[in-house]
């Protein structure tokens, strides 16, 4: 088949899928330019399922069916380096919209498929969407994440369980990945039962750096980095269901690069929007990270933060890394 497609003299993507069976992170990246890495998704944010038998893609004799979000998003920390450009680790459909999770695990579910550079297909009834559901579809900032030219996926940092009772469900995590403009994503996952209070330490953040070579601590570490909150500007339910309904204002193209909620990537893509800091895609600022220095929040239950850092003093570096 991929030989038929390429023969065909045009640009086709070629999404694979065999359900995570025999290891297509492995192999599938020669013959395609996606692939499903395990088995079939369900509208479930952190449920276990007999059917879903692996909590880890090595090893993993038979994928099964029936796997919940966490379950899928653990199972991308040990292949996270098969993700590629042109060539990407497929984490299965959306189910934002589908009902069976809270709007605070859809948001984890959507951050999480944008932070791994897995393609995002809404696997819901489009025309039923709720103006809450479409408010997560539409994040330009989470969907600039998602299709960043760096085409990496996220790496988990730290994985820690609250409540060893409970497998998979007392979980805490920080998964980070570095973008191609410079800067650094992360996320504070707590998909544990109550509110809790997270660091990010930029050694964290920066492990790889840090723990290169002759251990001598990286310039990274000693800058001071601004903090954005890539869901603080969701668009809001009155805007979207204006959306949905057809009463939405039509914004200009002046408007559009003003918008903090809304962008338009056919006419400025992602990178180039990125390039010249369109608000919409860098959410809102709400705080930094000093040099060697530790981020703090209090992420509430099923929920997450997801931030992008940007280097203070680093803007003439992002240019001559540019060209």
């Amino acid at each position: 088949m991929s030989q038929a497609l390429n023969n065909t003299g045009r640009k086709i993507l070629y999404s694979l899928c065999n359900w995570g069976n025999d290891d297509p992170f492995d192999w599938a990246y020669t013959i395609s330019n996606s692939w499903r890495m395990s088995g079939d998704i369900y509208d479930s944010f952190n449920r276990p399922d007999s059917r879903c038998p692996c909590t880890e893609s090595i090893g993993c004799a038979w994928p099964g069916f029936h796997c919940s979000v966490m379950n899928i998003l653990n199972k991308m920390a040990a292949i996270q380096s098969r993700s590629q450009s042109g060539a990407f680790n497929d984490m299965d459909m959306l189910e934002v919209g589908n009902g069976g999770q809270s709007d605070s695990e859809y948001v984890v579910h959507f951050s999480m498929w944008a932070m791994n550079a897995s393609p995002l297909l809404m696997g819901t009834n489009v025309l039923t969407l709720s103006p809450a559901n479409l408010a997560i579809y539409s994040n330009p900032a989470v969907i600039a994440l998602n299709q960043d030219p760096s085409a990496g996926a996220a790496v988990r940092k730290w994985q820690y369980f609250l409540d060893p009772d409970q497998t998979g469900q007392g979980e805490i995590a920080l998964w980070t990945r570095g973008l191609a403009n410079g800067d650094q994503a992360f996320a504070l996952i707590n998909a544990a039962n109550t509110s809790i209070t997270m660091n990010a330490t930029l050694y964290d953040i920066f492990l790889d750096a840090a723990t290169a070579g002759p251990y001598q601590t990286p310039a990274v570490l000693g800058e001071t980095w601004d903090v954005y909150d890539l869901w603080g500007n969701r668009m809001s339910n009155t805007e979207a269901g204006m959306l949905i309904n057809g009463t939405a204002p039509t914004l200009d193209a002046m408007s559009m690069s003003n918008s903090t909620s809304r962008y338009n990537a056919t006419a400025t893509s992602y990178a180039d929007g990125l390039k010249a800091n369109a608000t919409a895609l860098y959410g809102t600022k709400v705080g930094e990270i000093g040099p060697m220095g530790t981020f703090s929040t209090t992420i509430a239950r099923h929920s997450l933060g997801l931030y992008r850092i940007r280097q203070r003093s680093g803007a003439g570096m992002r240019k001559r890394d540019e060209l």
